[in-house]
């Protein structure tokens, strides 16, 4: 199983210039922001299944462009996985014929290019050999994280995020998850603003993950721009023995 980081921005004009939008080996991806367009049409046709998190633009405005992207292309429609909360939310104010077209009904309802497929966060699905199960995080809400895996190893993909120590304690013991993806947004010193937009800062972040193993590698995302160095100087110098890296376009972990 590959992952291939398109895009980890928290925001546009920083260290990282796309956000969010993992690609899982060649026809998956978690999350559809402006990462998505590091891939060729071709590349863009292979996407069968998107997994979405949640519904804040920087998380989904690829999806729009690529159904369009790929409108005759390709046979069968994309299908989007998300909560249910999440896909309403998509339907009801961007798939809206206001702010773009309704793709699930182009050409027609019957073969339309794009298909919800809502779950219950807790559910899992396996597409040819990955387990993608989601679970529920404190943010938007529906908003969801997923653990992917191939059943030996995997990553968690936190989405953007809260405090949420039950996500931990159902993945502390799990023997499959090698490295973790996970949002800190804000320094320290806003921290107001982080519990306030329902995001990790150093300090809530280390707090919430205390009981998970050392072993694993944190790899941290959606930095807000221009904070970037700051927010991980505060977390290497809290995290003690924990290893934390800034997730970067272009990484590739490989399980």
């Amino acid at each position: 199983m590959k992952l291939e980081v398109l895009g980890c921005a928290g925001g546009i004009g920083g260290h990282q210039r796309f956000t969010t939008c993992l690609w899982l080996d060649n026809d998956i991806l978690l999350d559809a922001g402006t990462g998505i367009t590091n891939l060729d049409i071709e590349r863009l046709v292979g996407i069968d299944h998107i997994f979405i998190t949640h519904a804040h633009l920087d998380h989904v405005a690829g999806l729009a462009l690529l159904v369009d992207a790929v409108r005759g292309k390709r046979v069968g429609p994309v299908t989007v996985h998300a909560s249910e909360d999440v896909i309403s939310g998509l339907r009801k104010h961007l798939f809206n014929w206001v702010l773009w077209p309704d793709f699930s009904t182009i050409p027609s309802a019957d073969d339309p290019v794009l298909q919800w497929a809502p779950f219950k966060p807790g559910a899992t699905i396996e597409i040819k050999g990955r387990h993608i199960t989601s679970y529920p995080v404190n943010h938007t809400r529906g908003s969801v994280a997923y653990h992917a895996h191939n059943g030996t190893a995997g990553v968690l993909f936190s989405g953007d995020m809260s405090s949420t120590p039950a996500l931990w304690n159902a993945l502390a013991g799990d023997s499959r998850l090698r490295k973790v993806i996970v949002d800190c947004s804000f320094p320290n010193a806003e921290c107001e603003l982080a519990d306030k937009s329902m995001h990790f800062c150093p300090q809530s972040l280390i707090a919430d993950i205390h009981a998970m193993s050392h072993s694993i590698e944190f790899l941290i995302y959606h930095l807000k721009p221009g904070q970037e160095n700051q927010i991980m100087e505060e977390l290497q110098a809290a995290g003690v023995d924990r290893p934390f890296t800034a997730l970067k376009t272009g990484d590739i972990f490989l399980f």
